[in-house]
């Protein structure tokens, strides 16, 4: 939707990268570049609940800092797909704004990720120091 000159649009539409690192078993920090251009921090608020083979769902909650100090802060569900082989898992993130700040106030909305991390099989996989790299996408839109 067109906007007037100095108004915030309607709806952004989120894409970009994380490249990703856990810090802890629960906790984990990201560079982001595209319509979020910063860092993000987050944490799991449950403990992982194995859903199949080699598959974990869990829920947790980020931060997202852009570098003109908006932020996001989202409540999400995580599903983690370990891998059997190769050192790669999978992980698929859905978050939802419950927080906006600066050029976000007043959004709400639910985007995706999803992406690798090379974690070790099994459970104890999140409990590694583990790096990846996910794709975001979606749309959020003023409430």
């Amino acid at each position: 939707m067109t906007t007037q000159r100095g108004e915030a649009p309607d709806c952004i539409s989120l894409g970009g990268t994380a490249s990703l690192f856990t810090l802890t078993e629960n906790s984990g920090i990201g560079a982001i570049t595209g319509t979020i251009d910063g860092a993000a921090y987050g944490e799991n608020t449950s403990e992982l609940t194995s859903v199949g083979a080699h598959s974990f769902e869990y829920t947790m909650y980020h931060v997202f800092l852009d570098k003109d100090g908006s932020t996001l802060r989202t409540q999400d569900r995580a599903v983690l797909r370990t891998s059997t082989e190769d050192g790669a898992s999978l992980l698929e993130v859905e978050y939802t704004v419950v927080e906006g700040t600066g050029r976000f106030t007043g959004y709400e909305g639910t985007f995706r990720s999803r992406g690798w991390l090379s974690t070790p099989e099994g459970k104890d996989a999140i409990a590694q120091h583990a790096v990846g790299v996910v794709r975001f996408a979606g749309t959020i839109c003023r409430a």
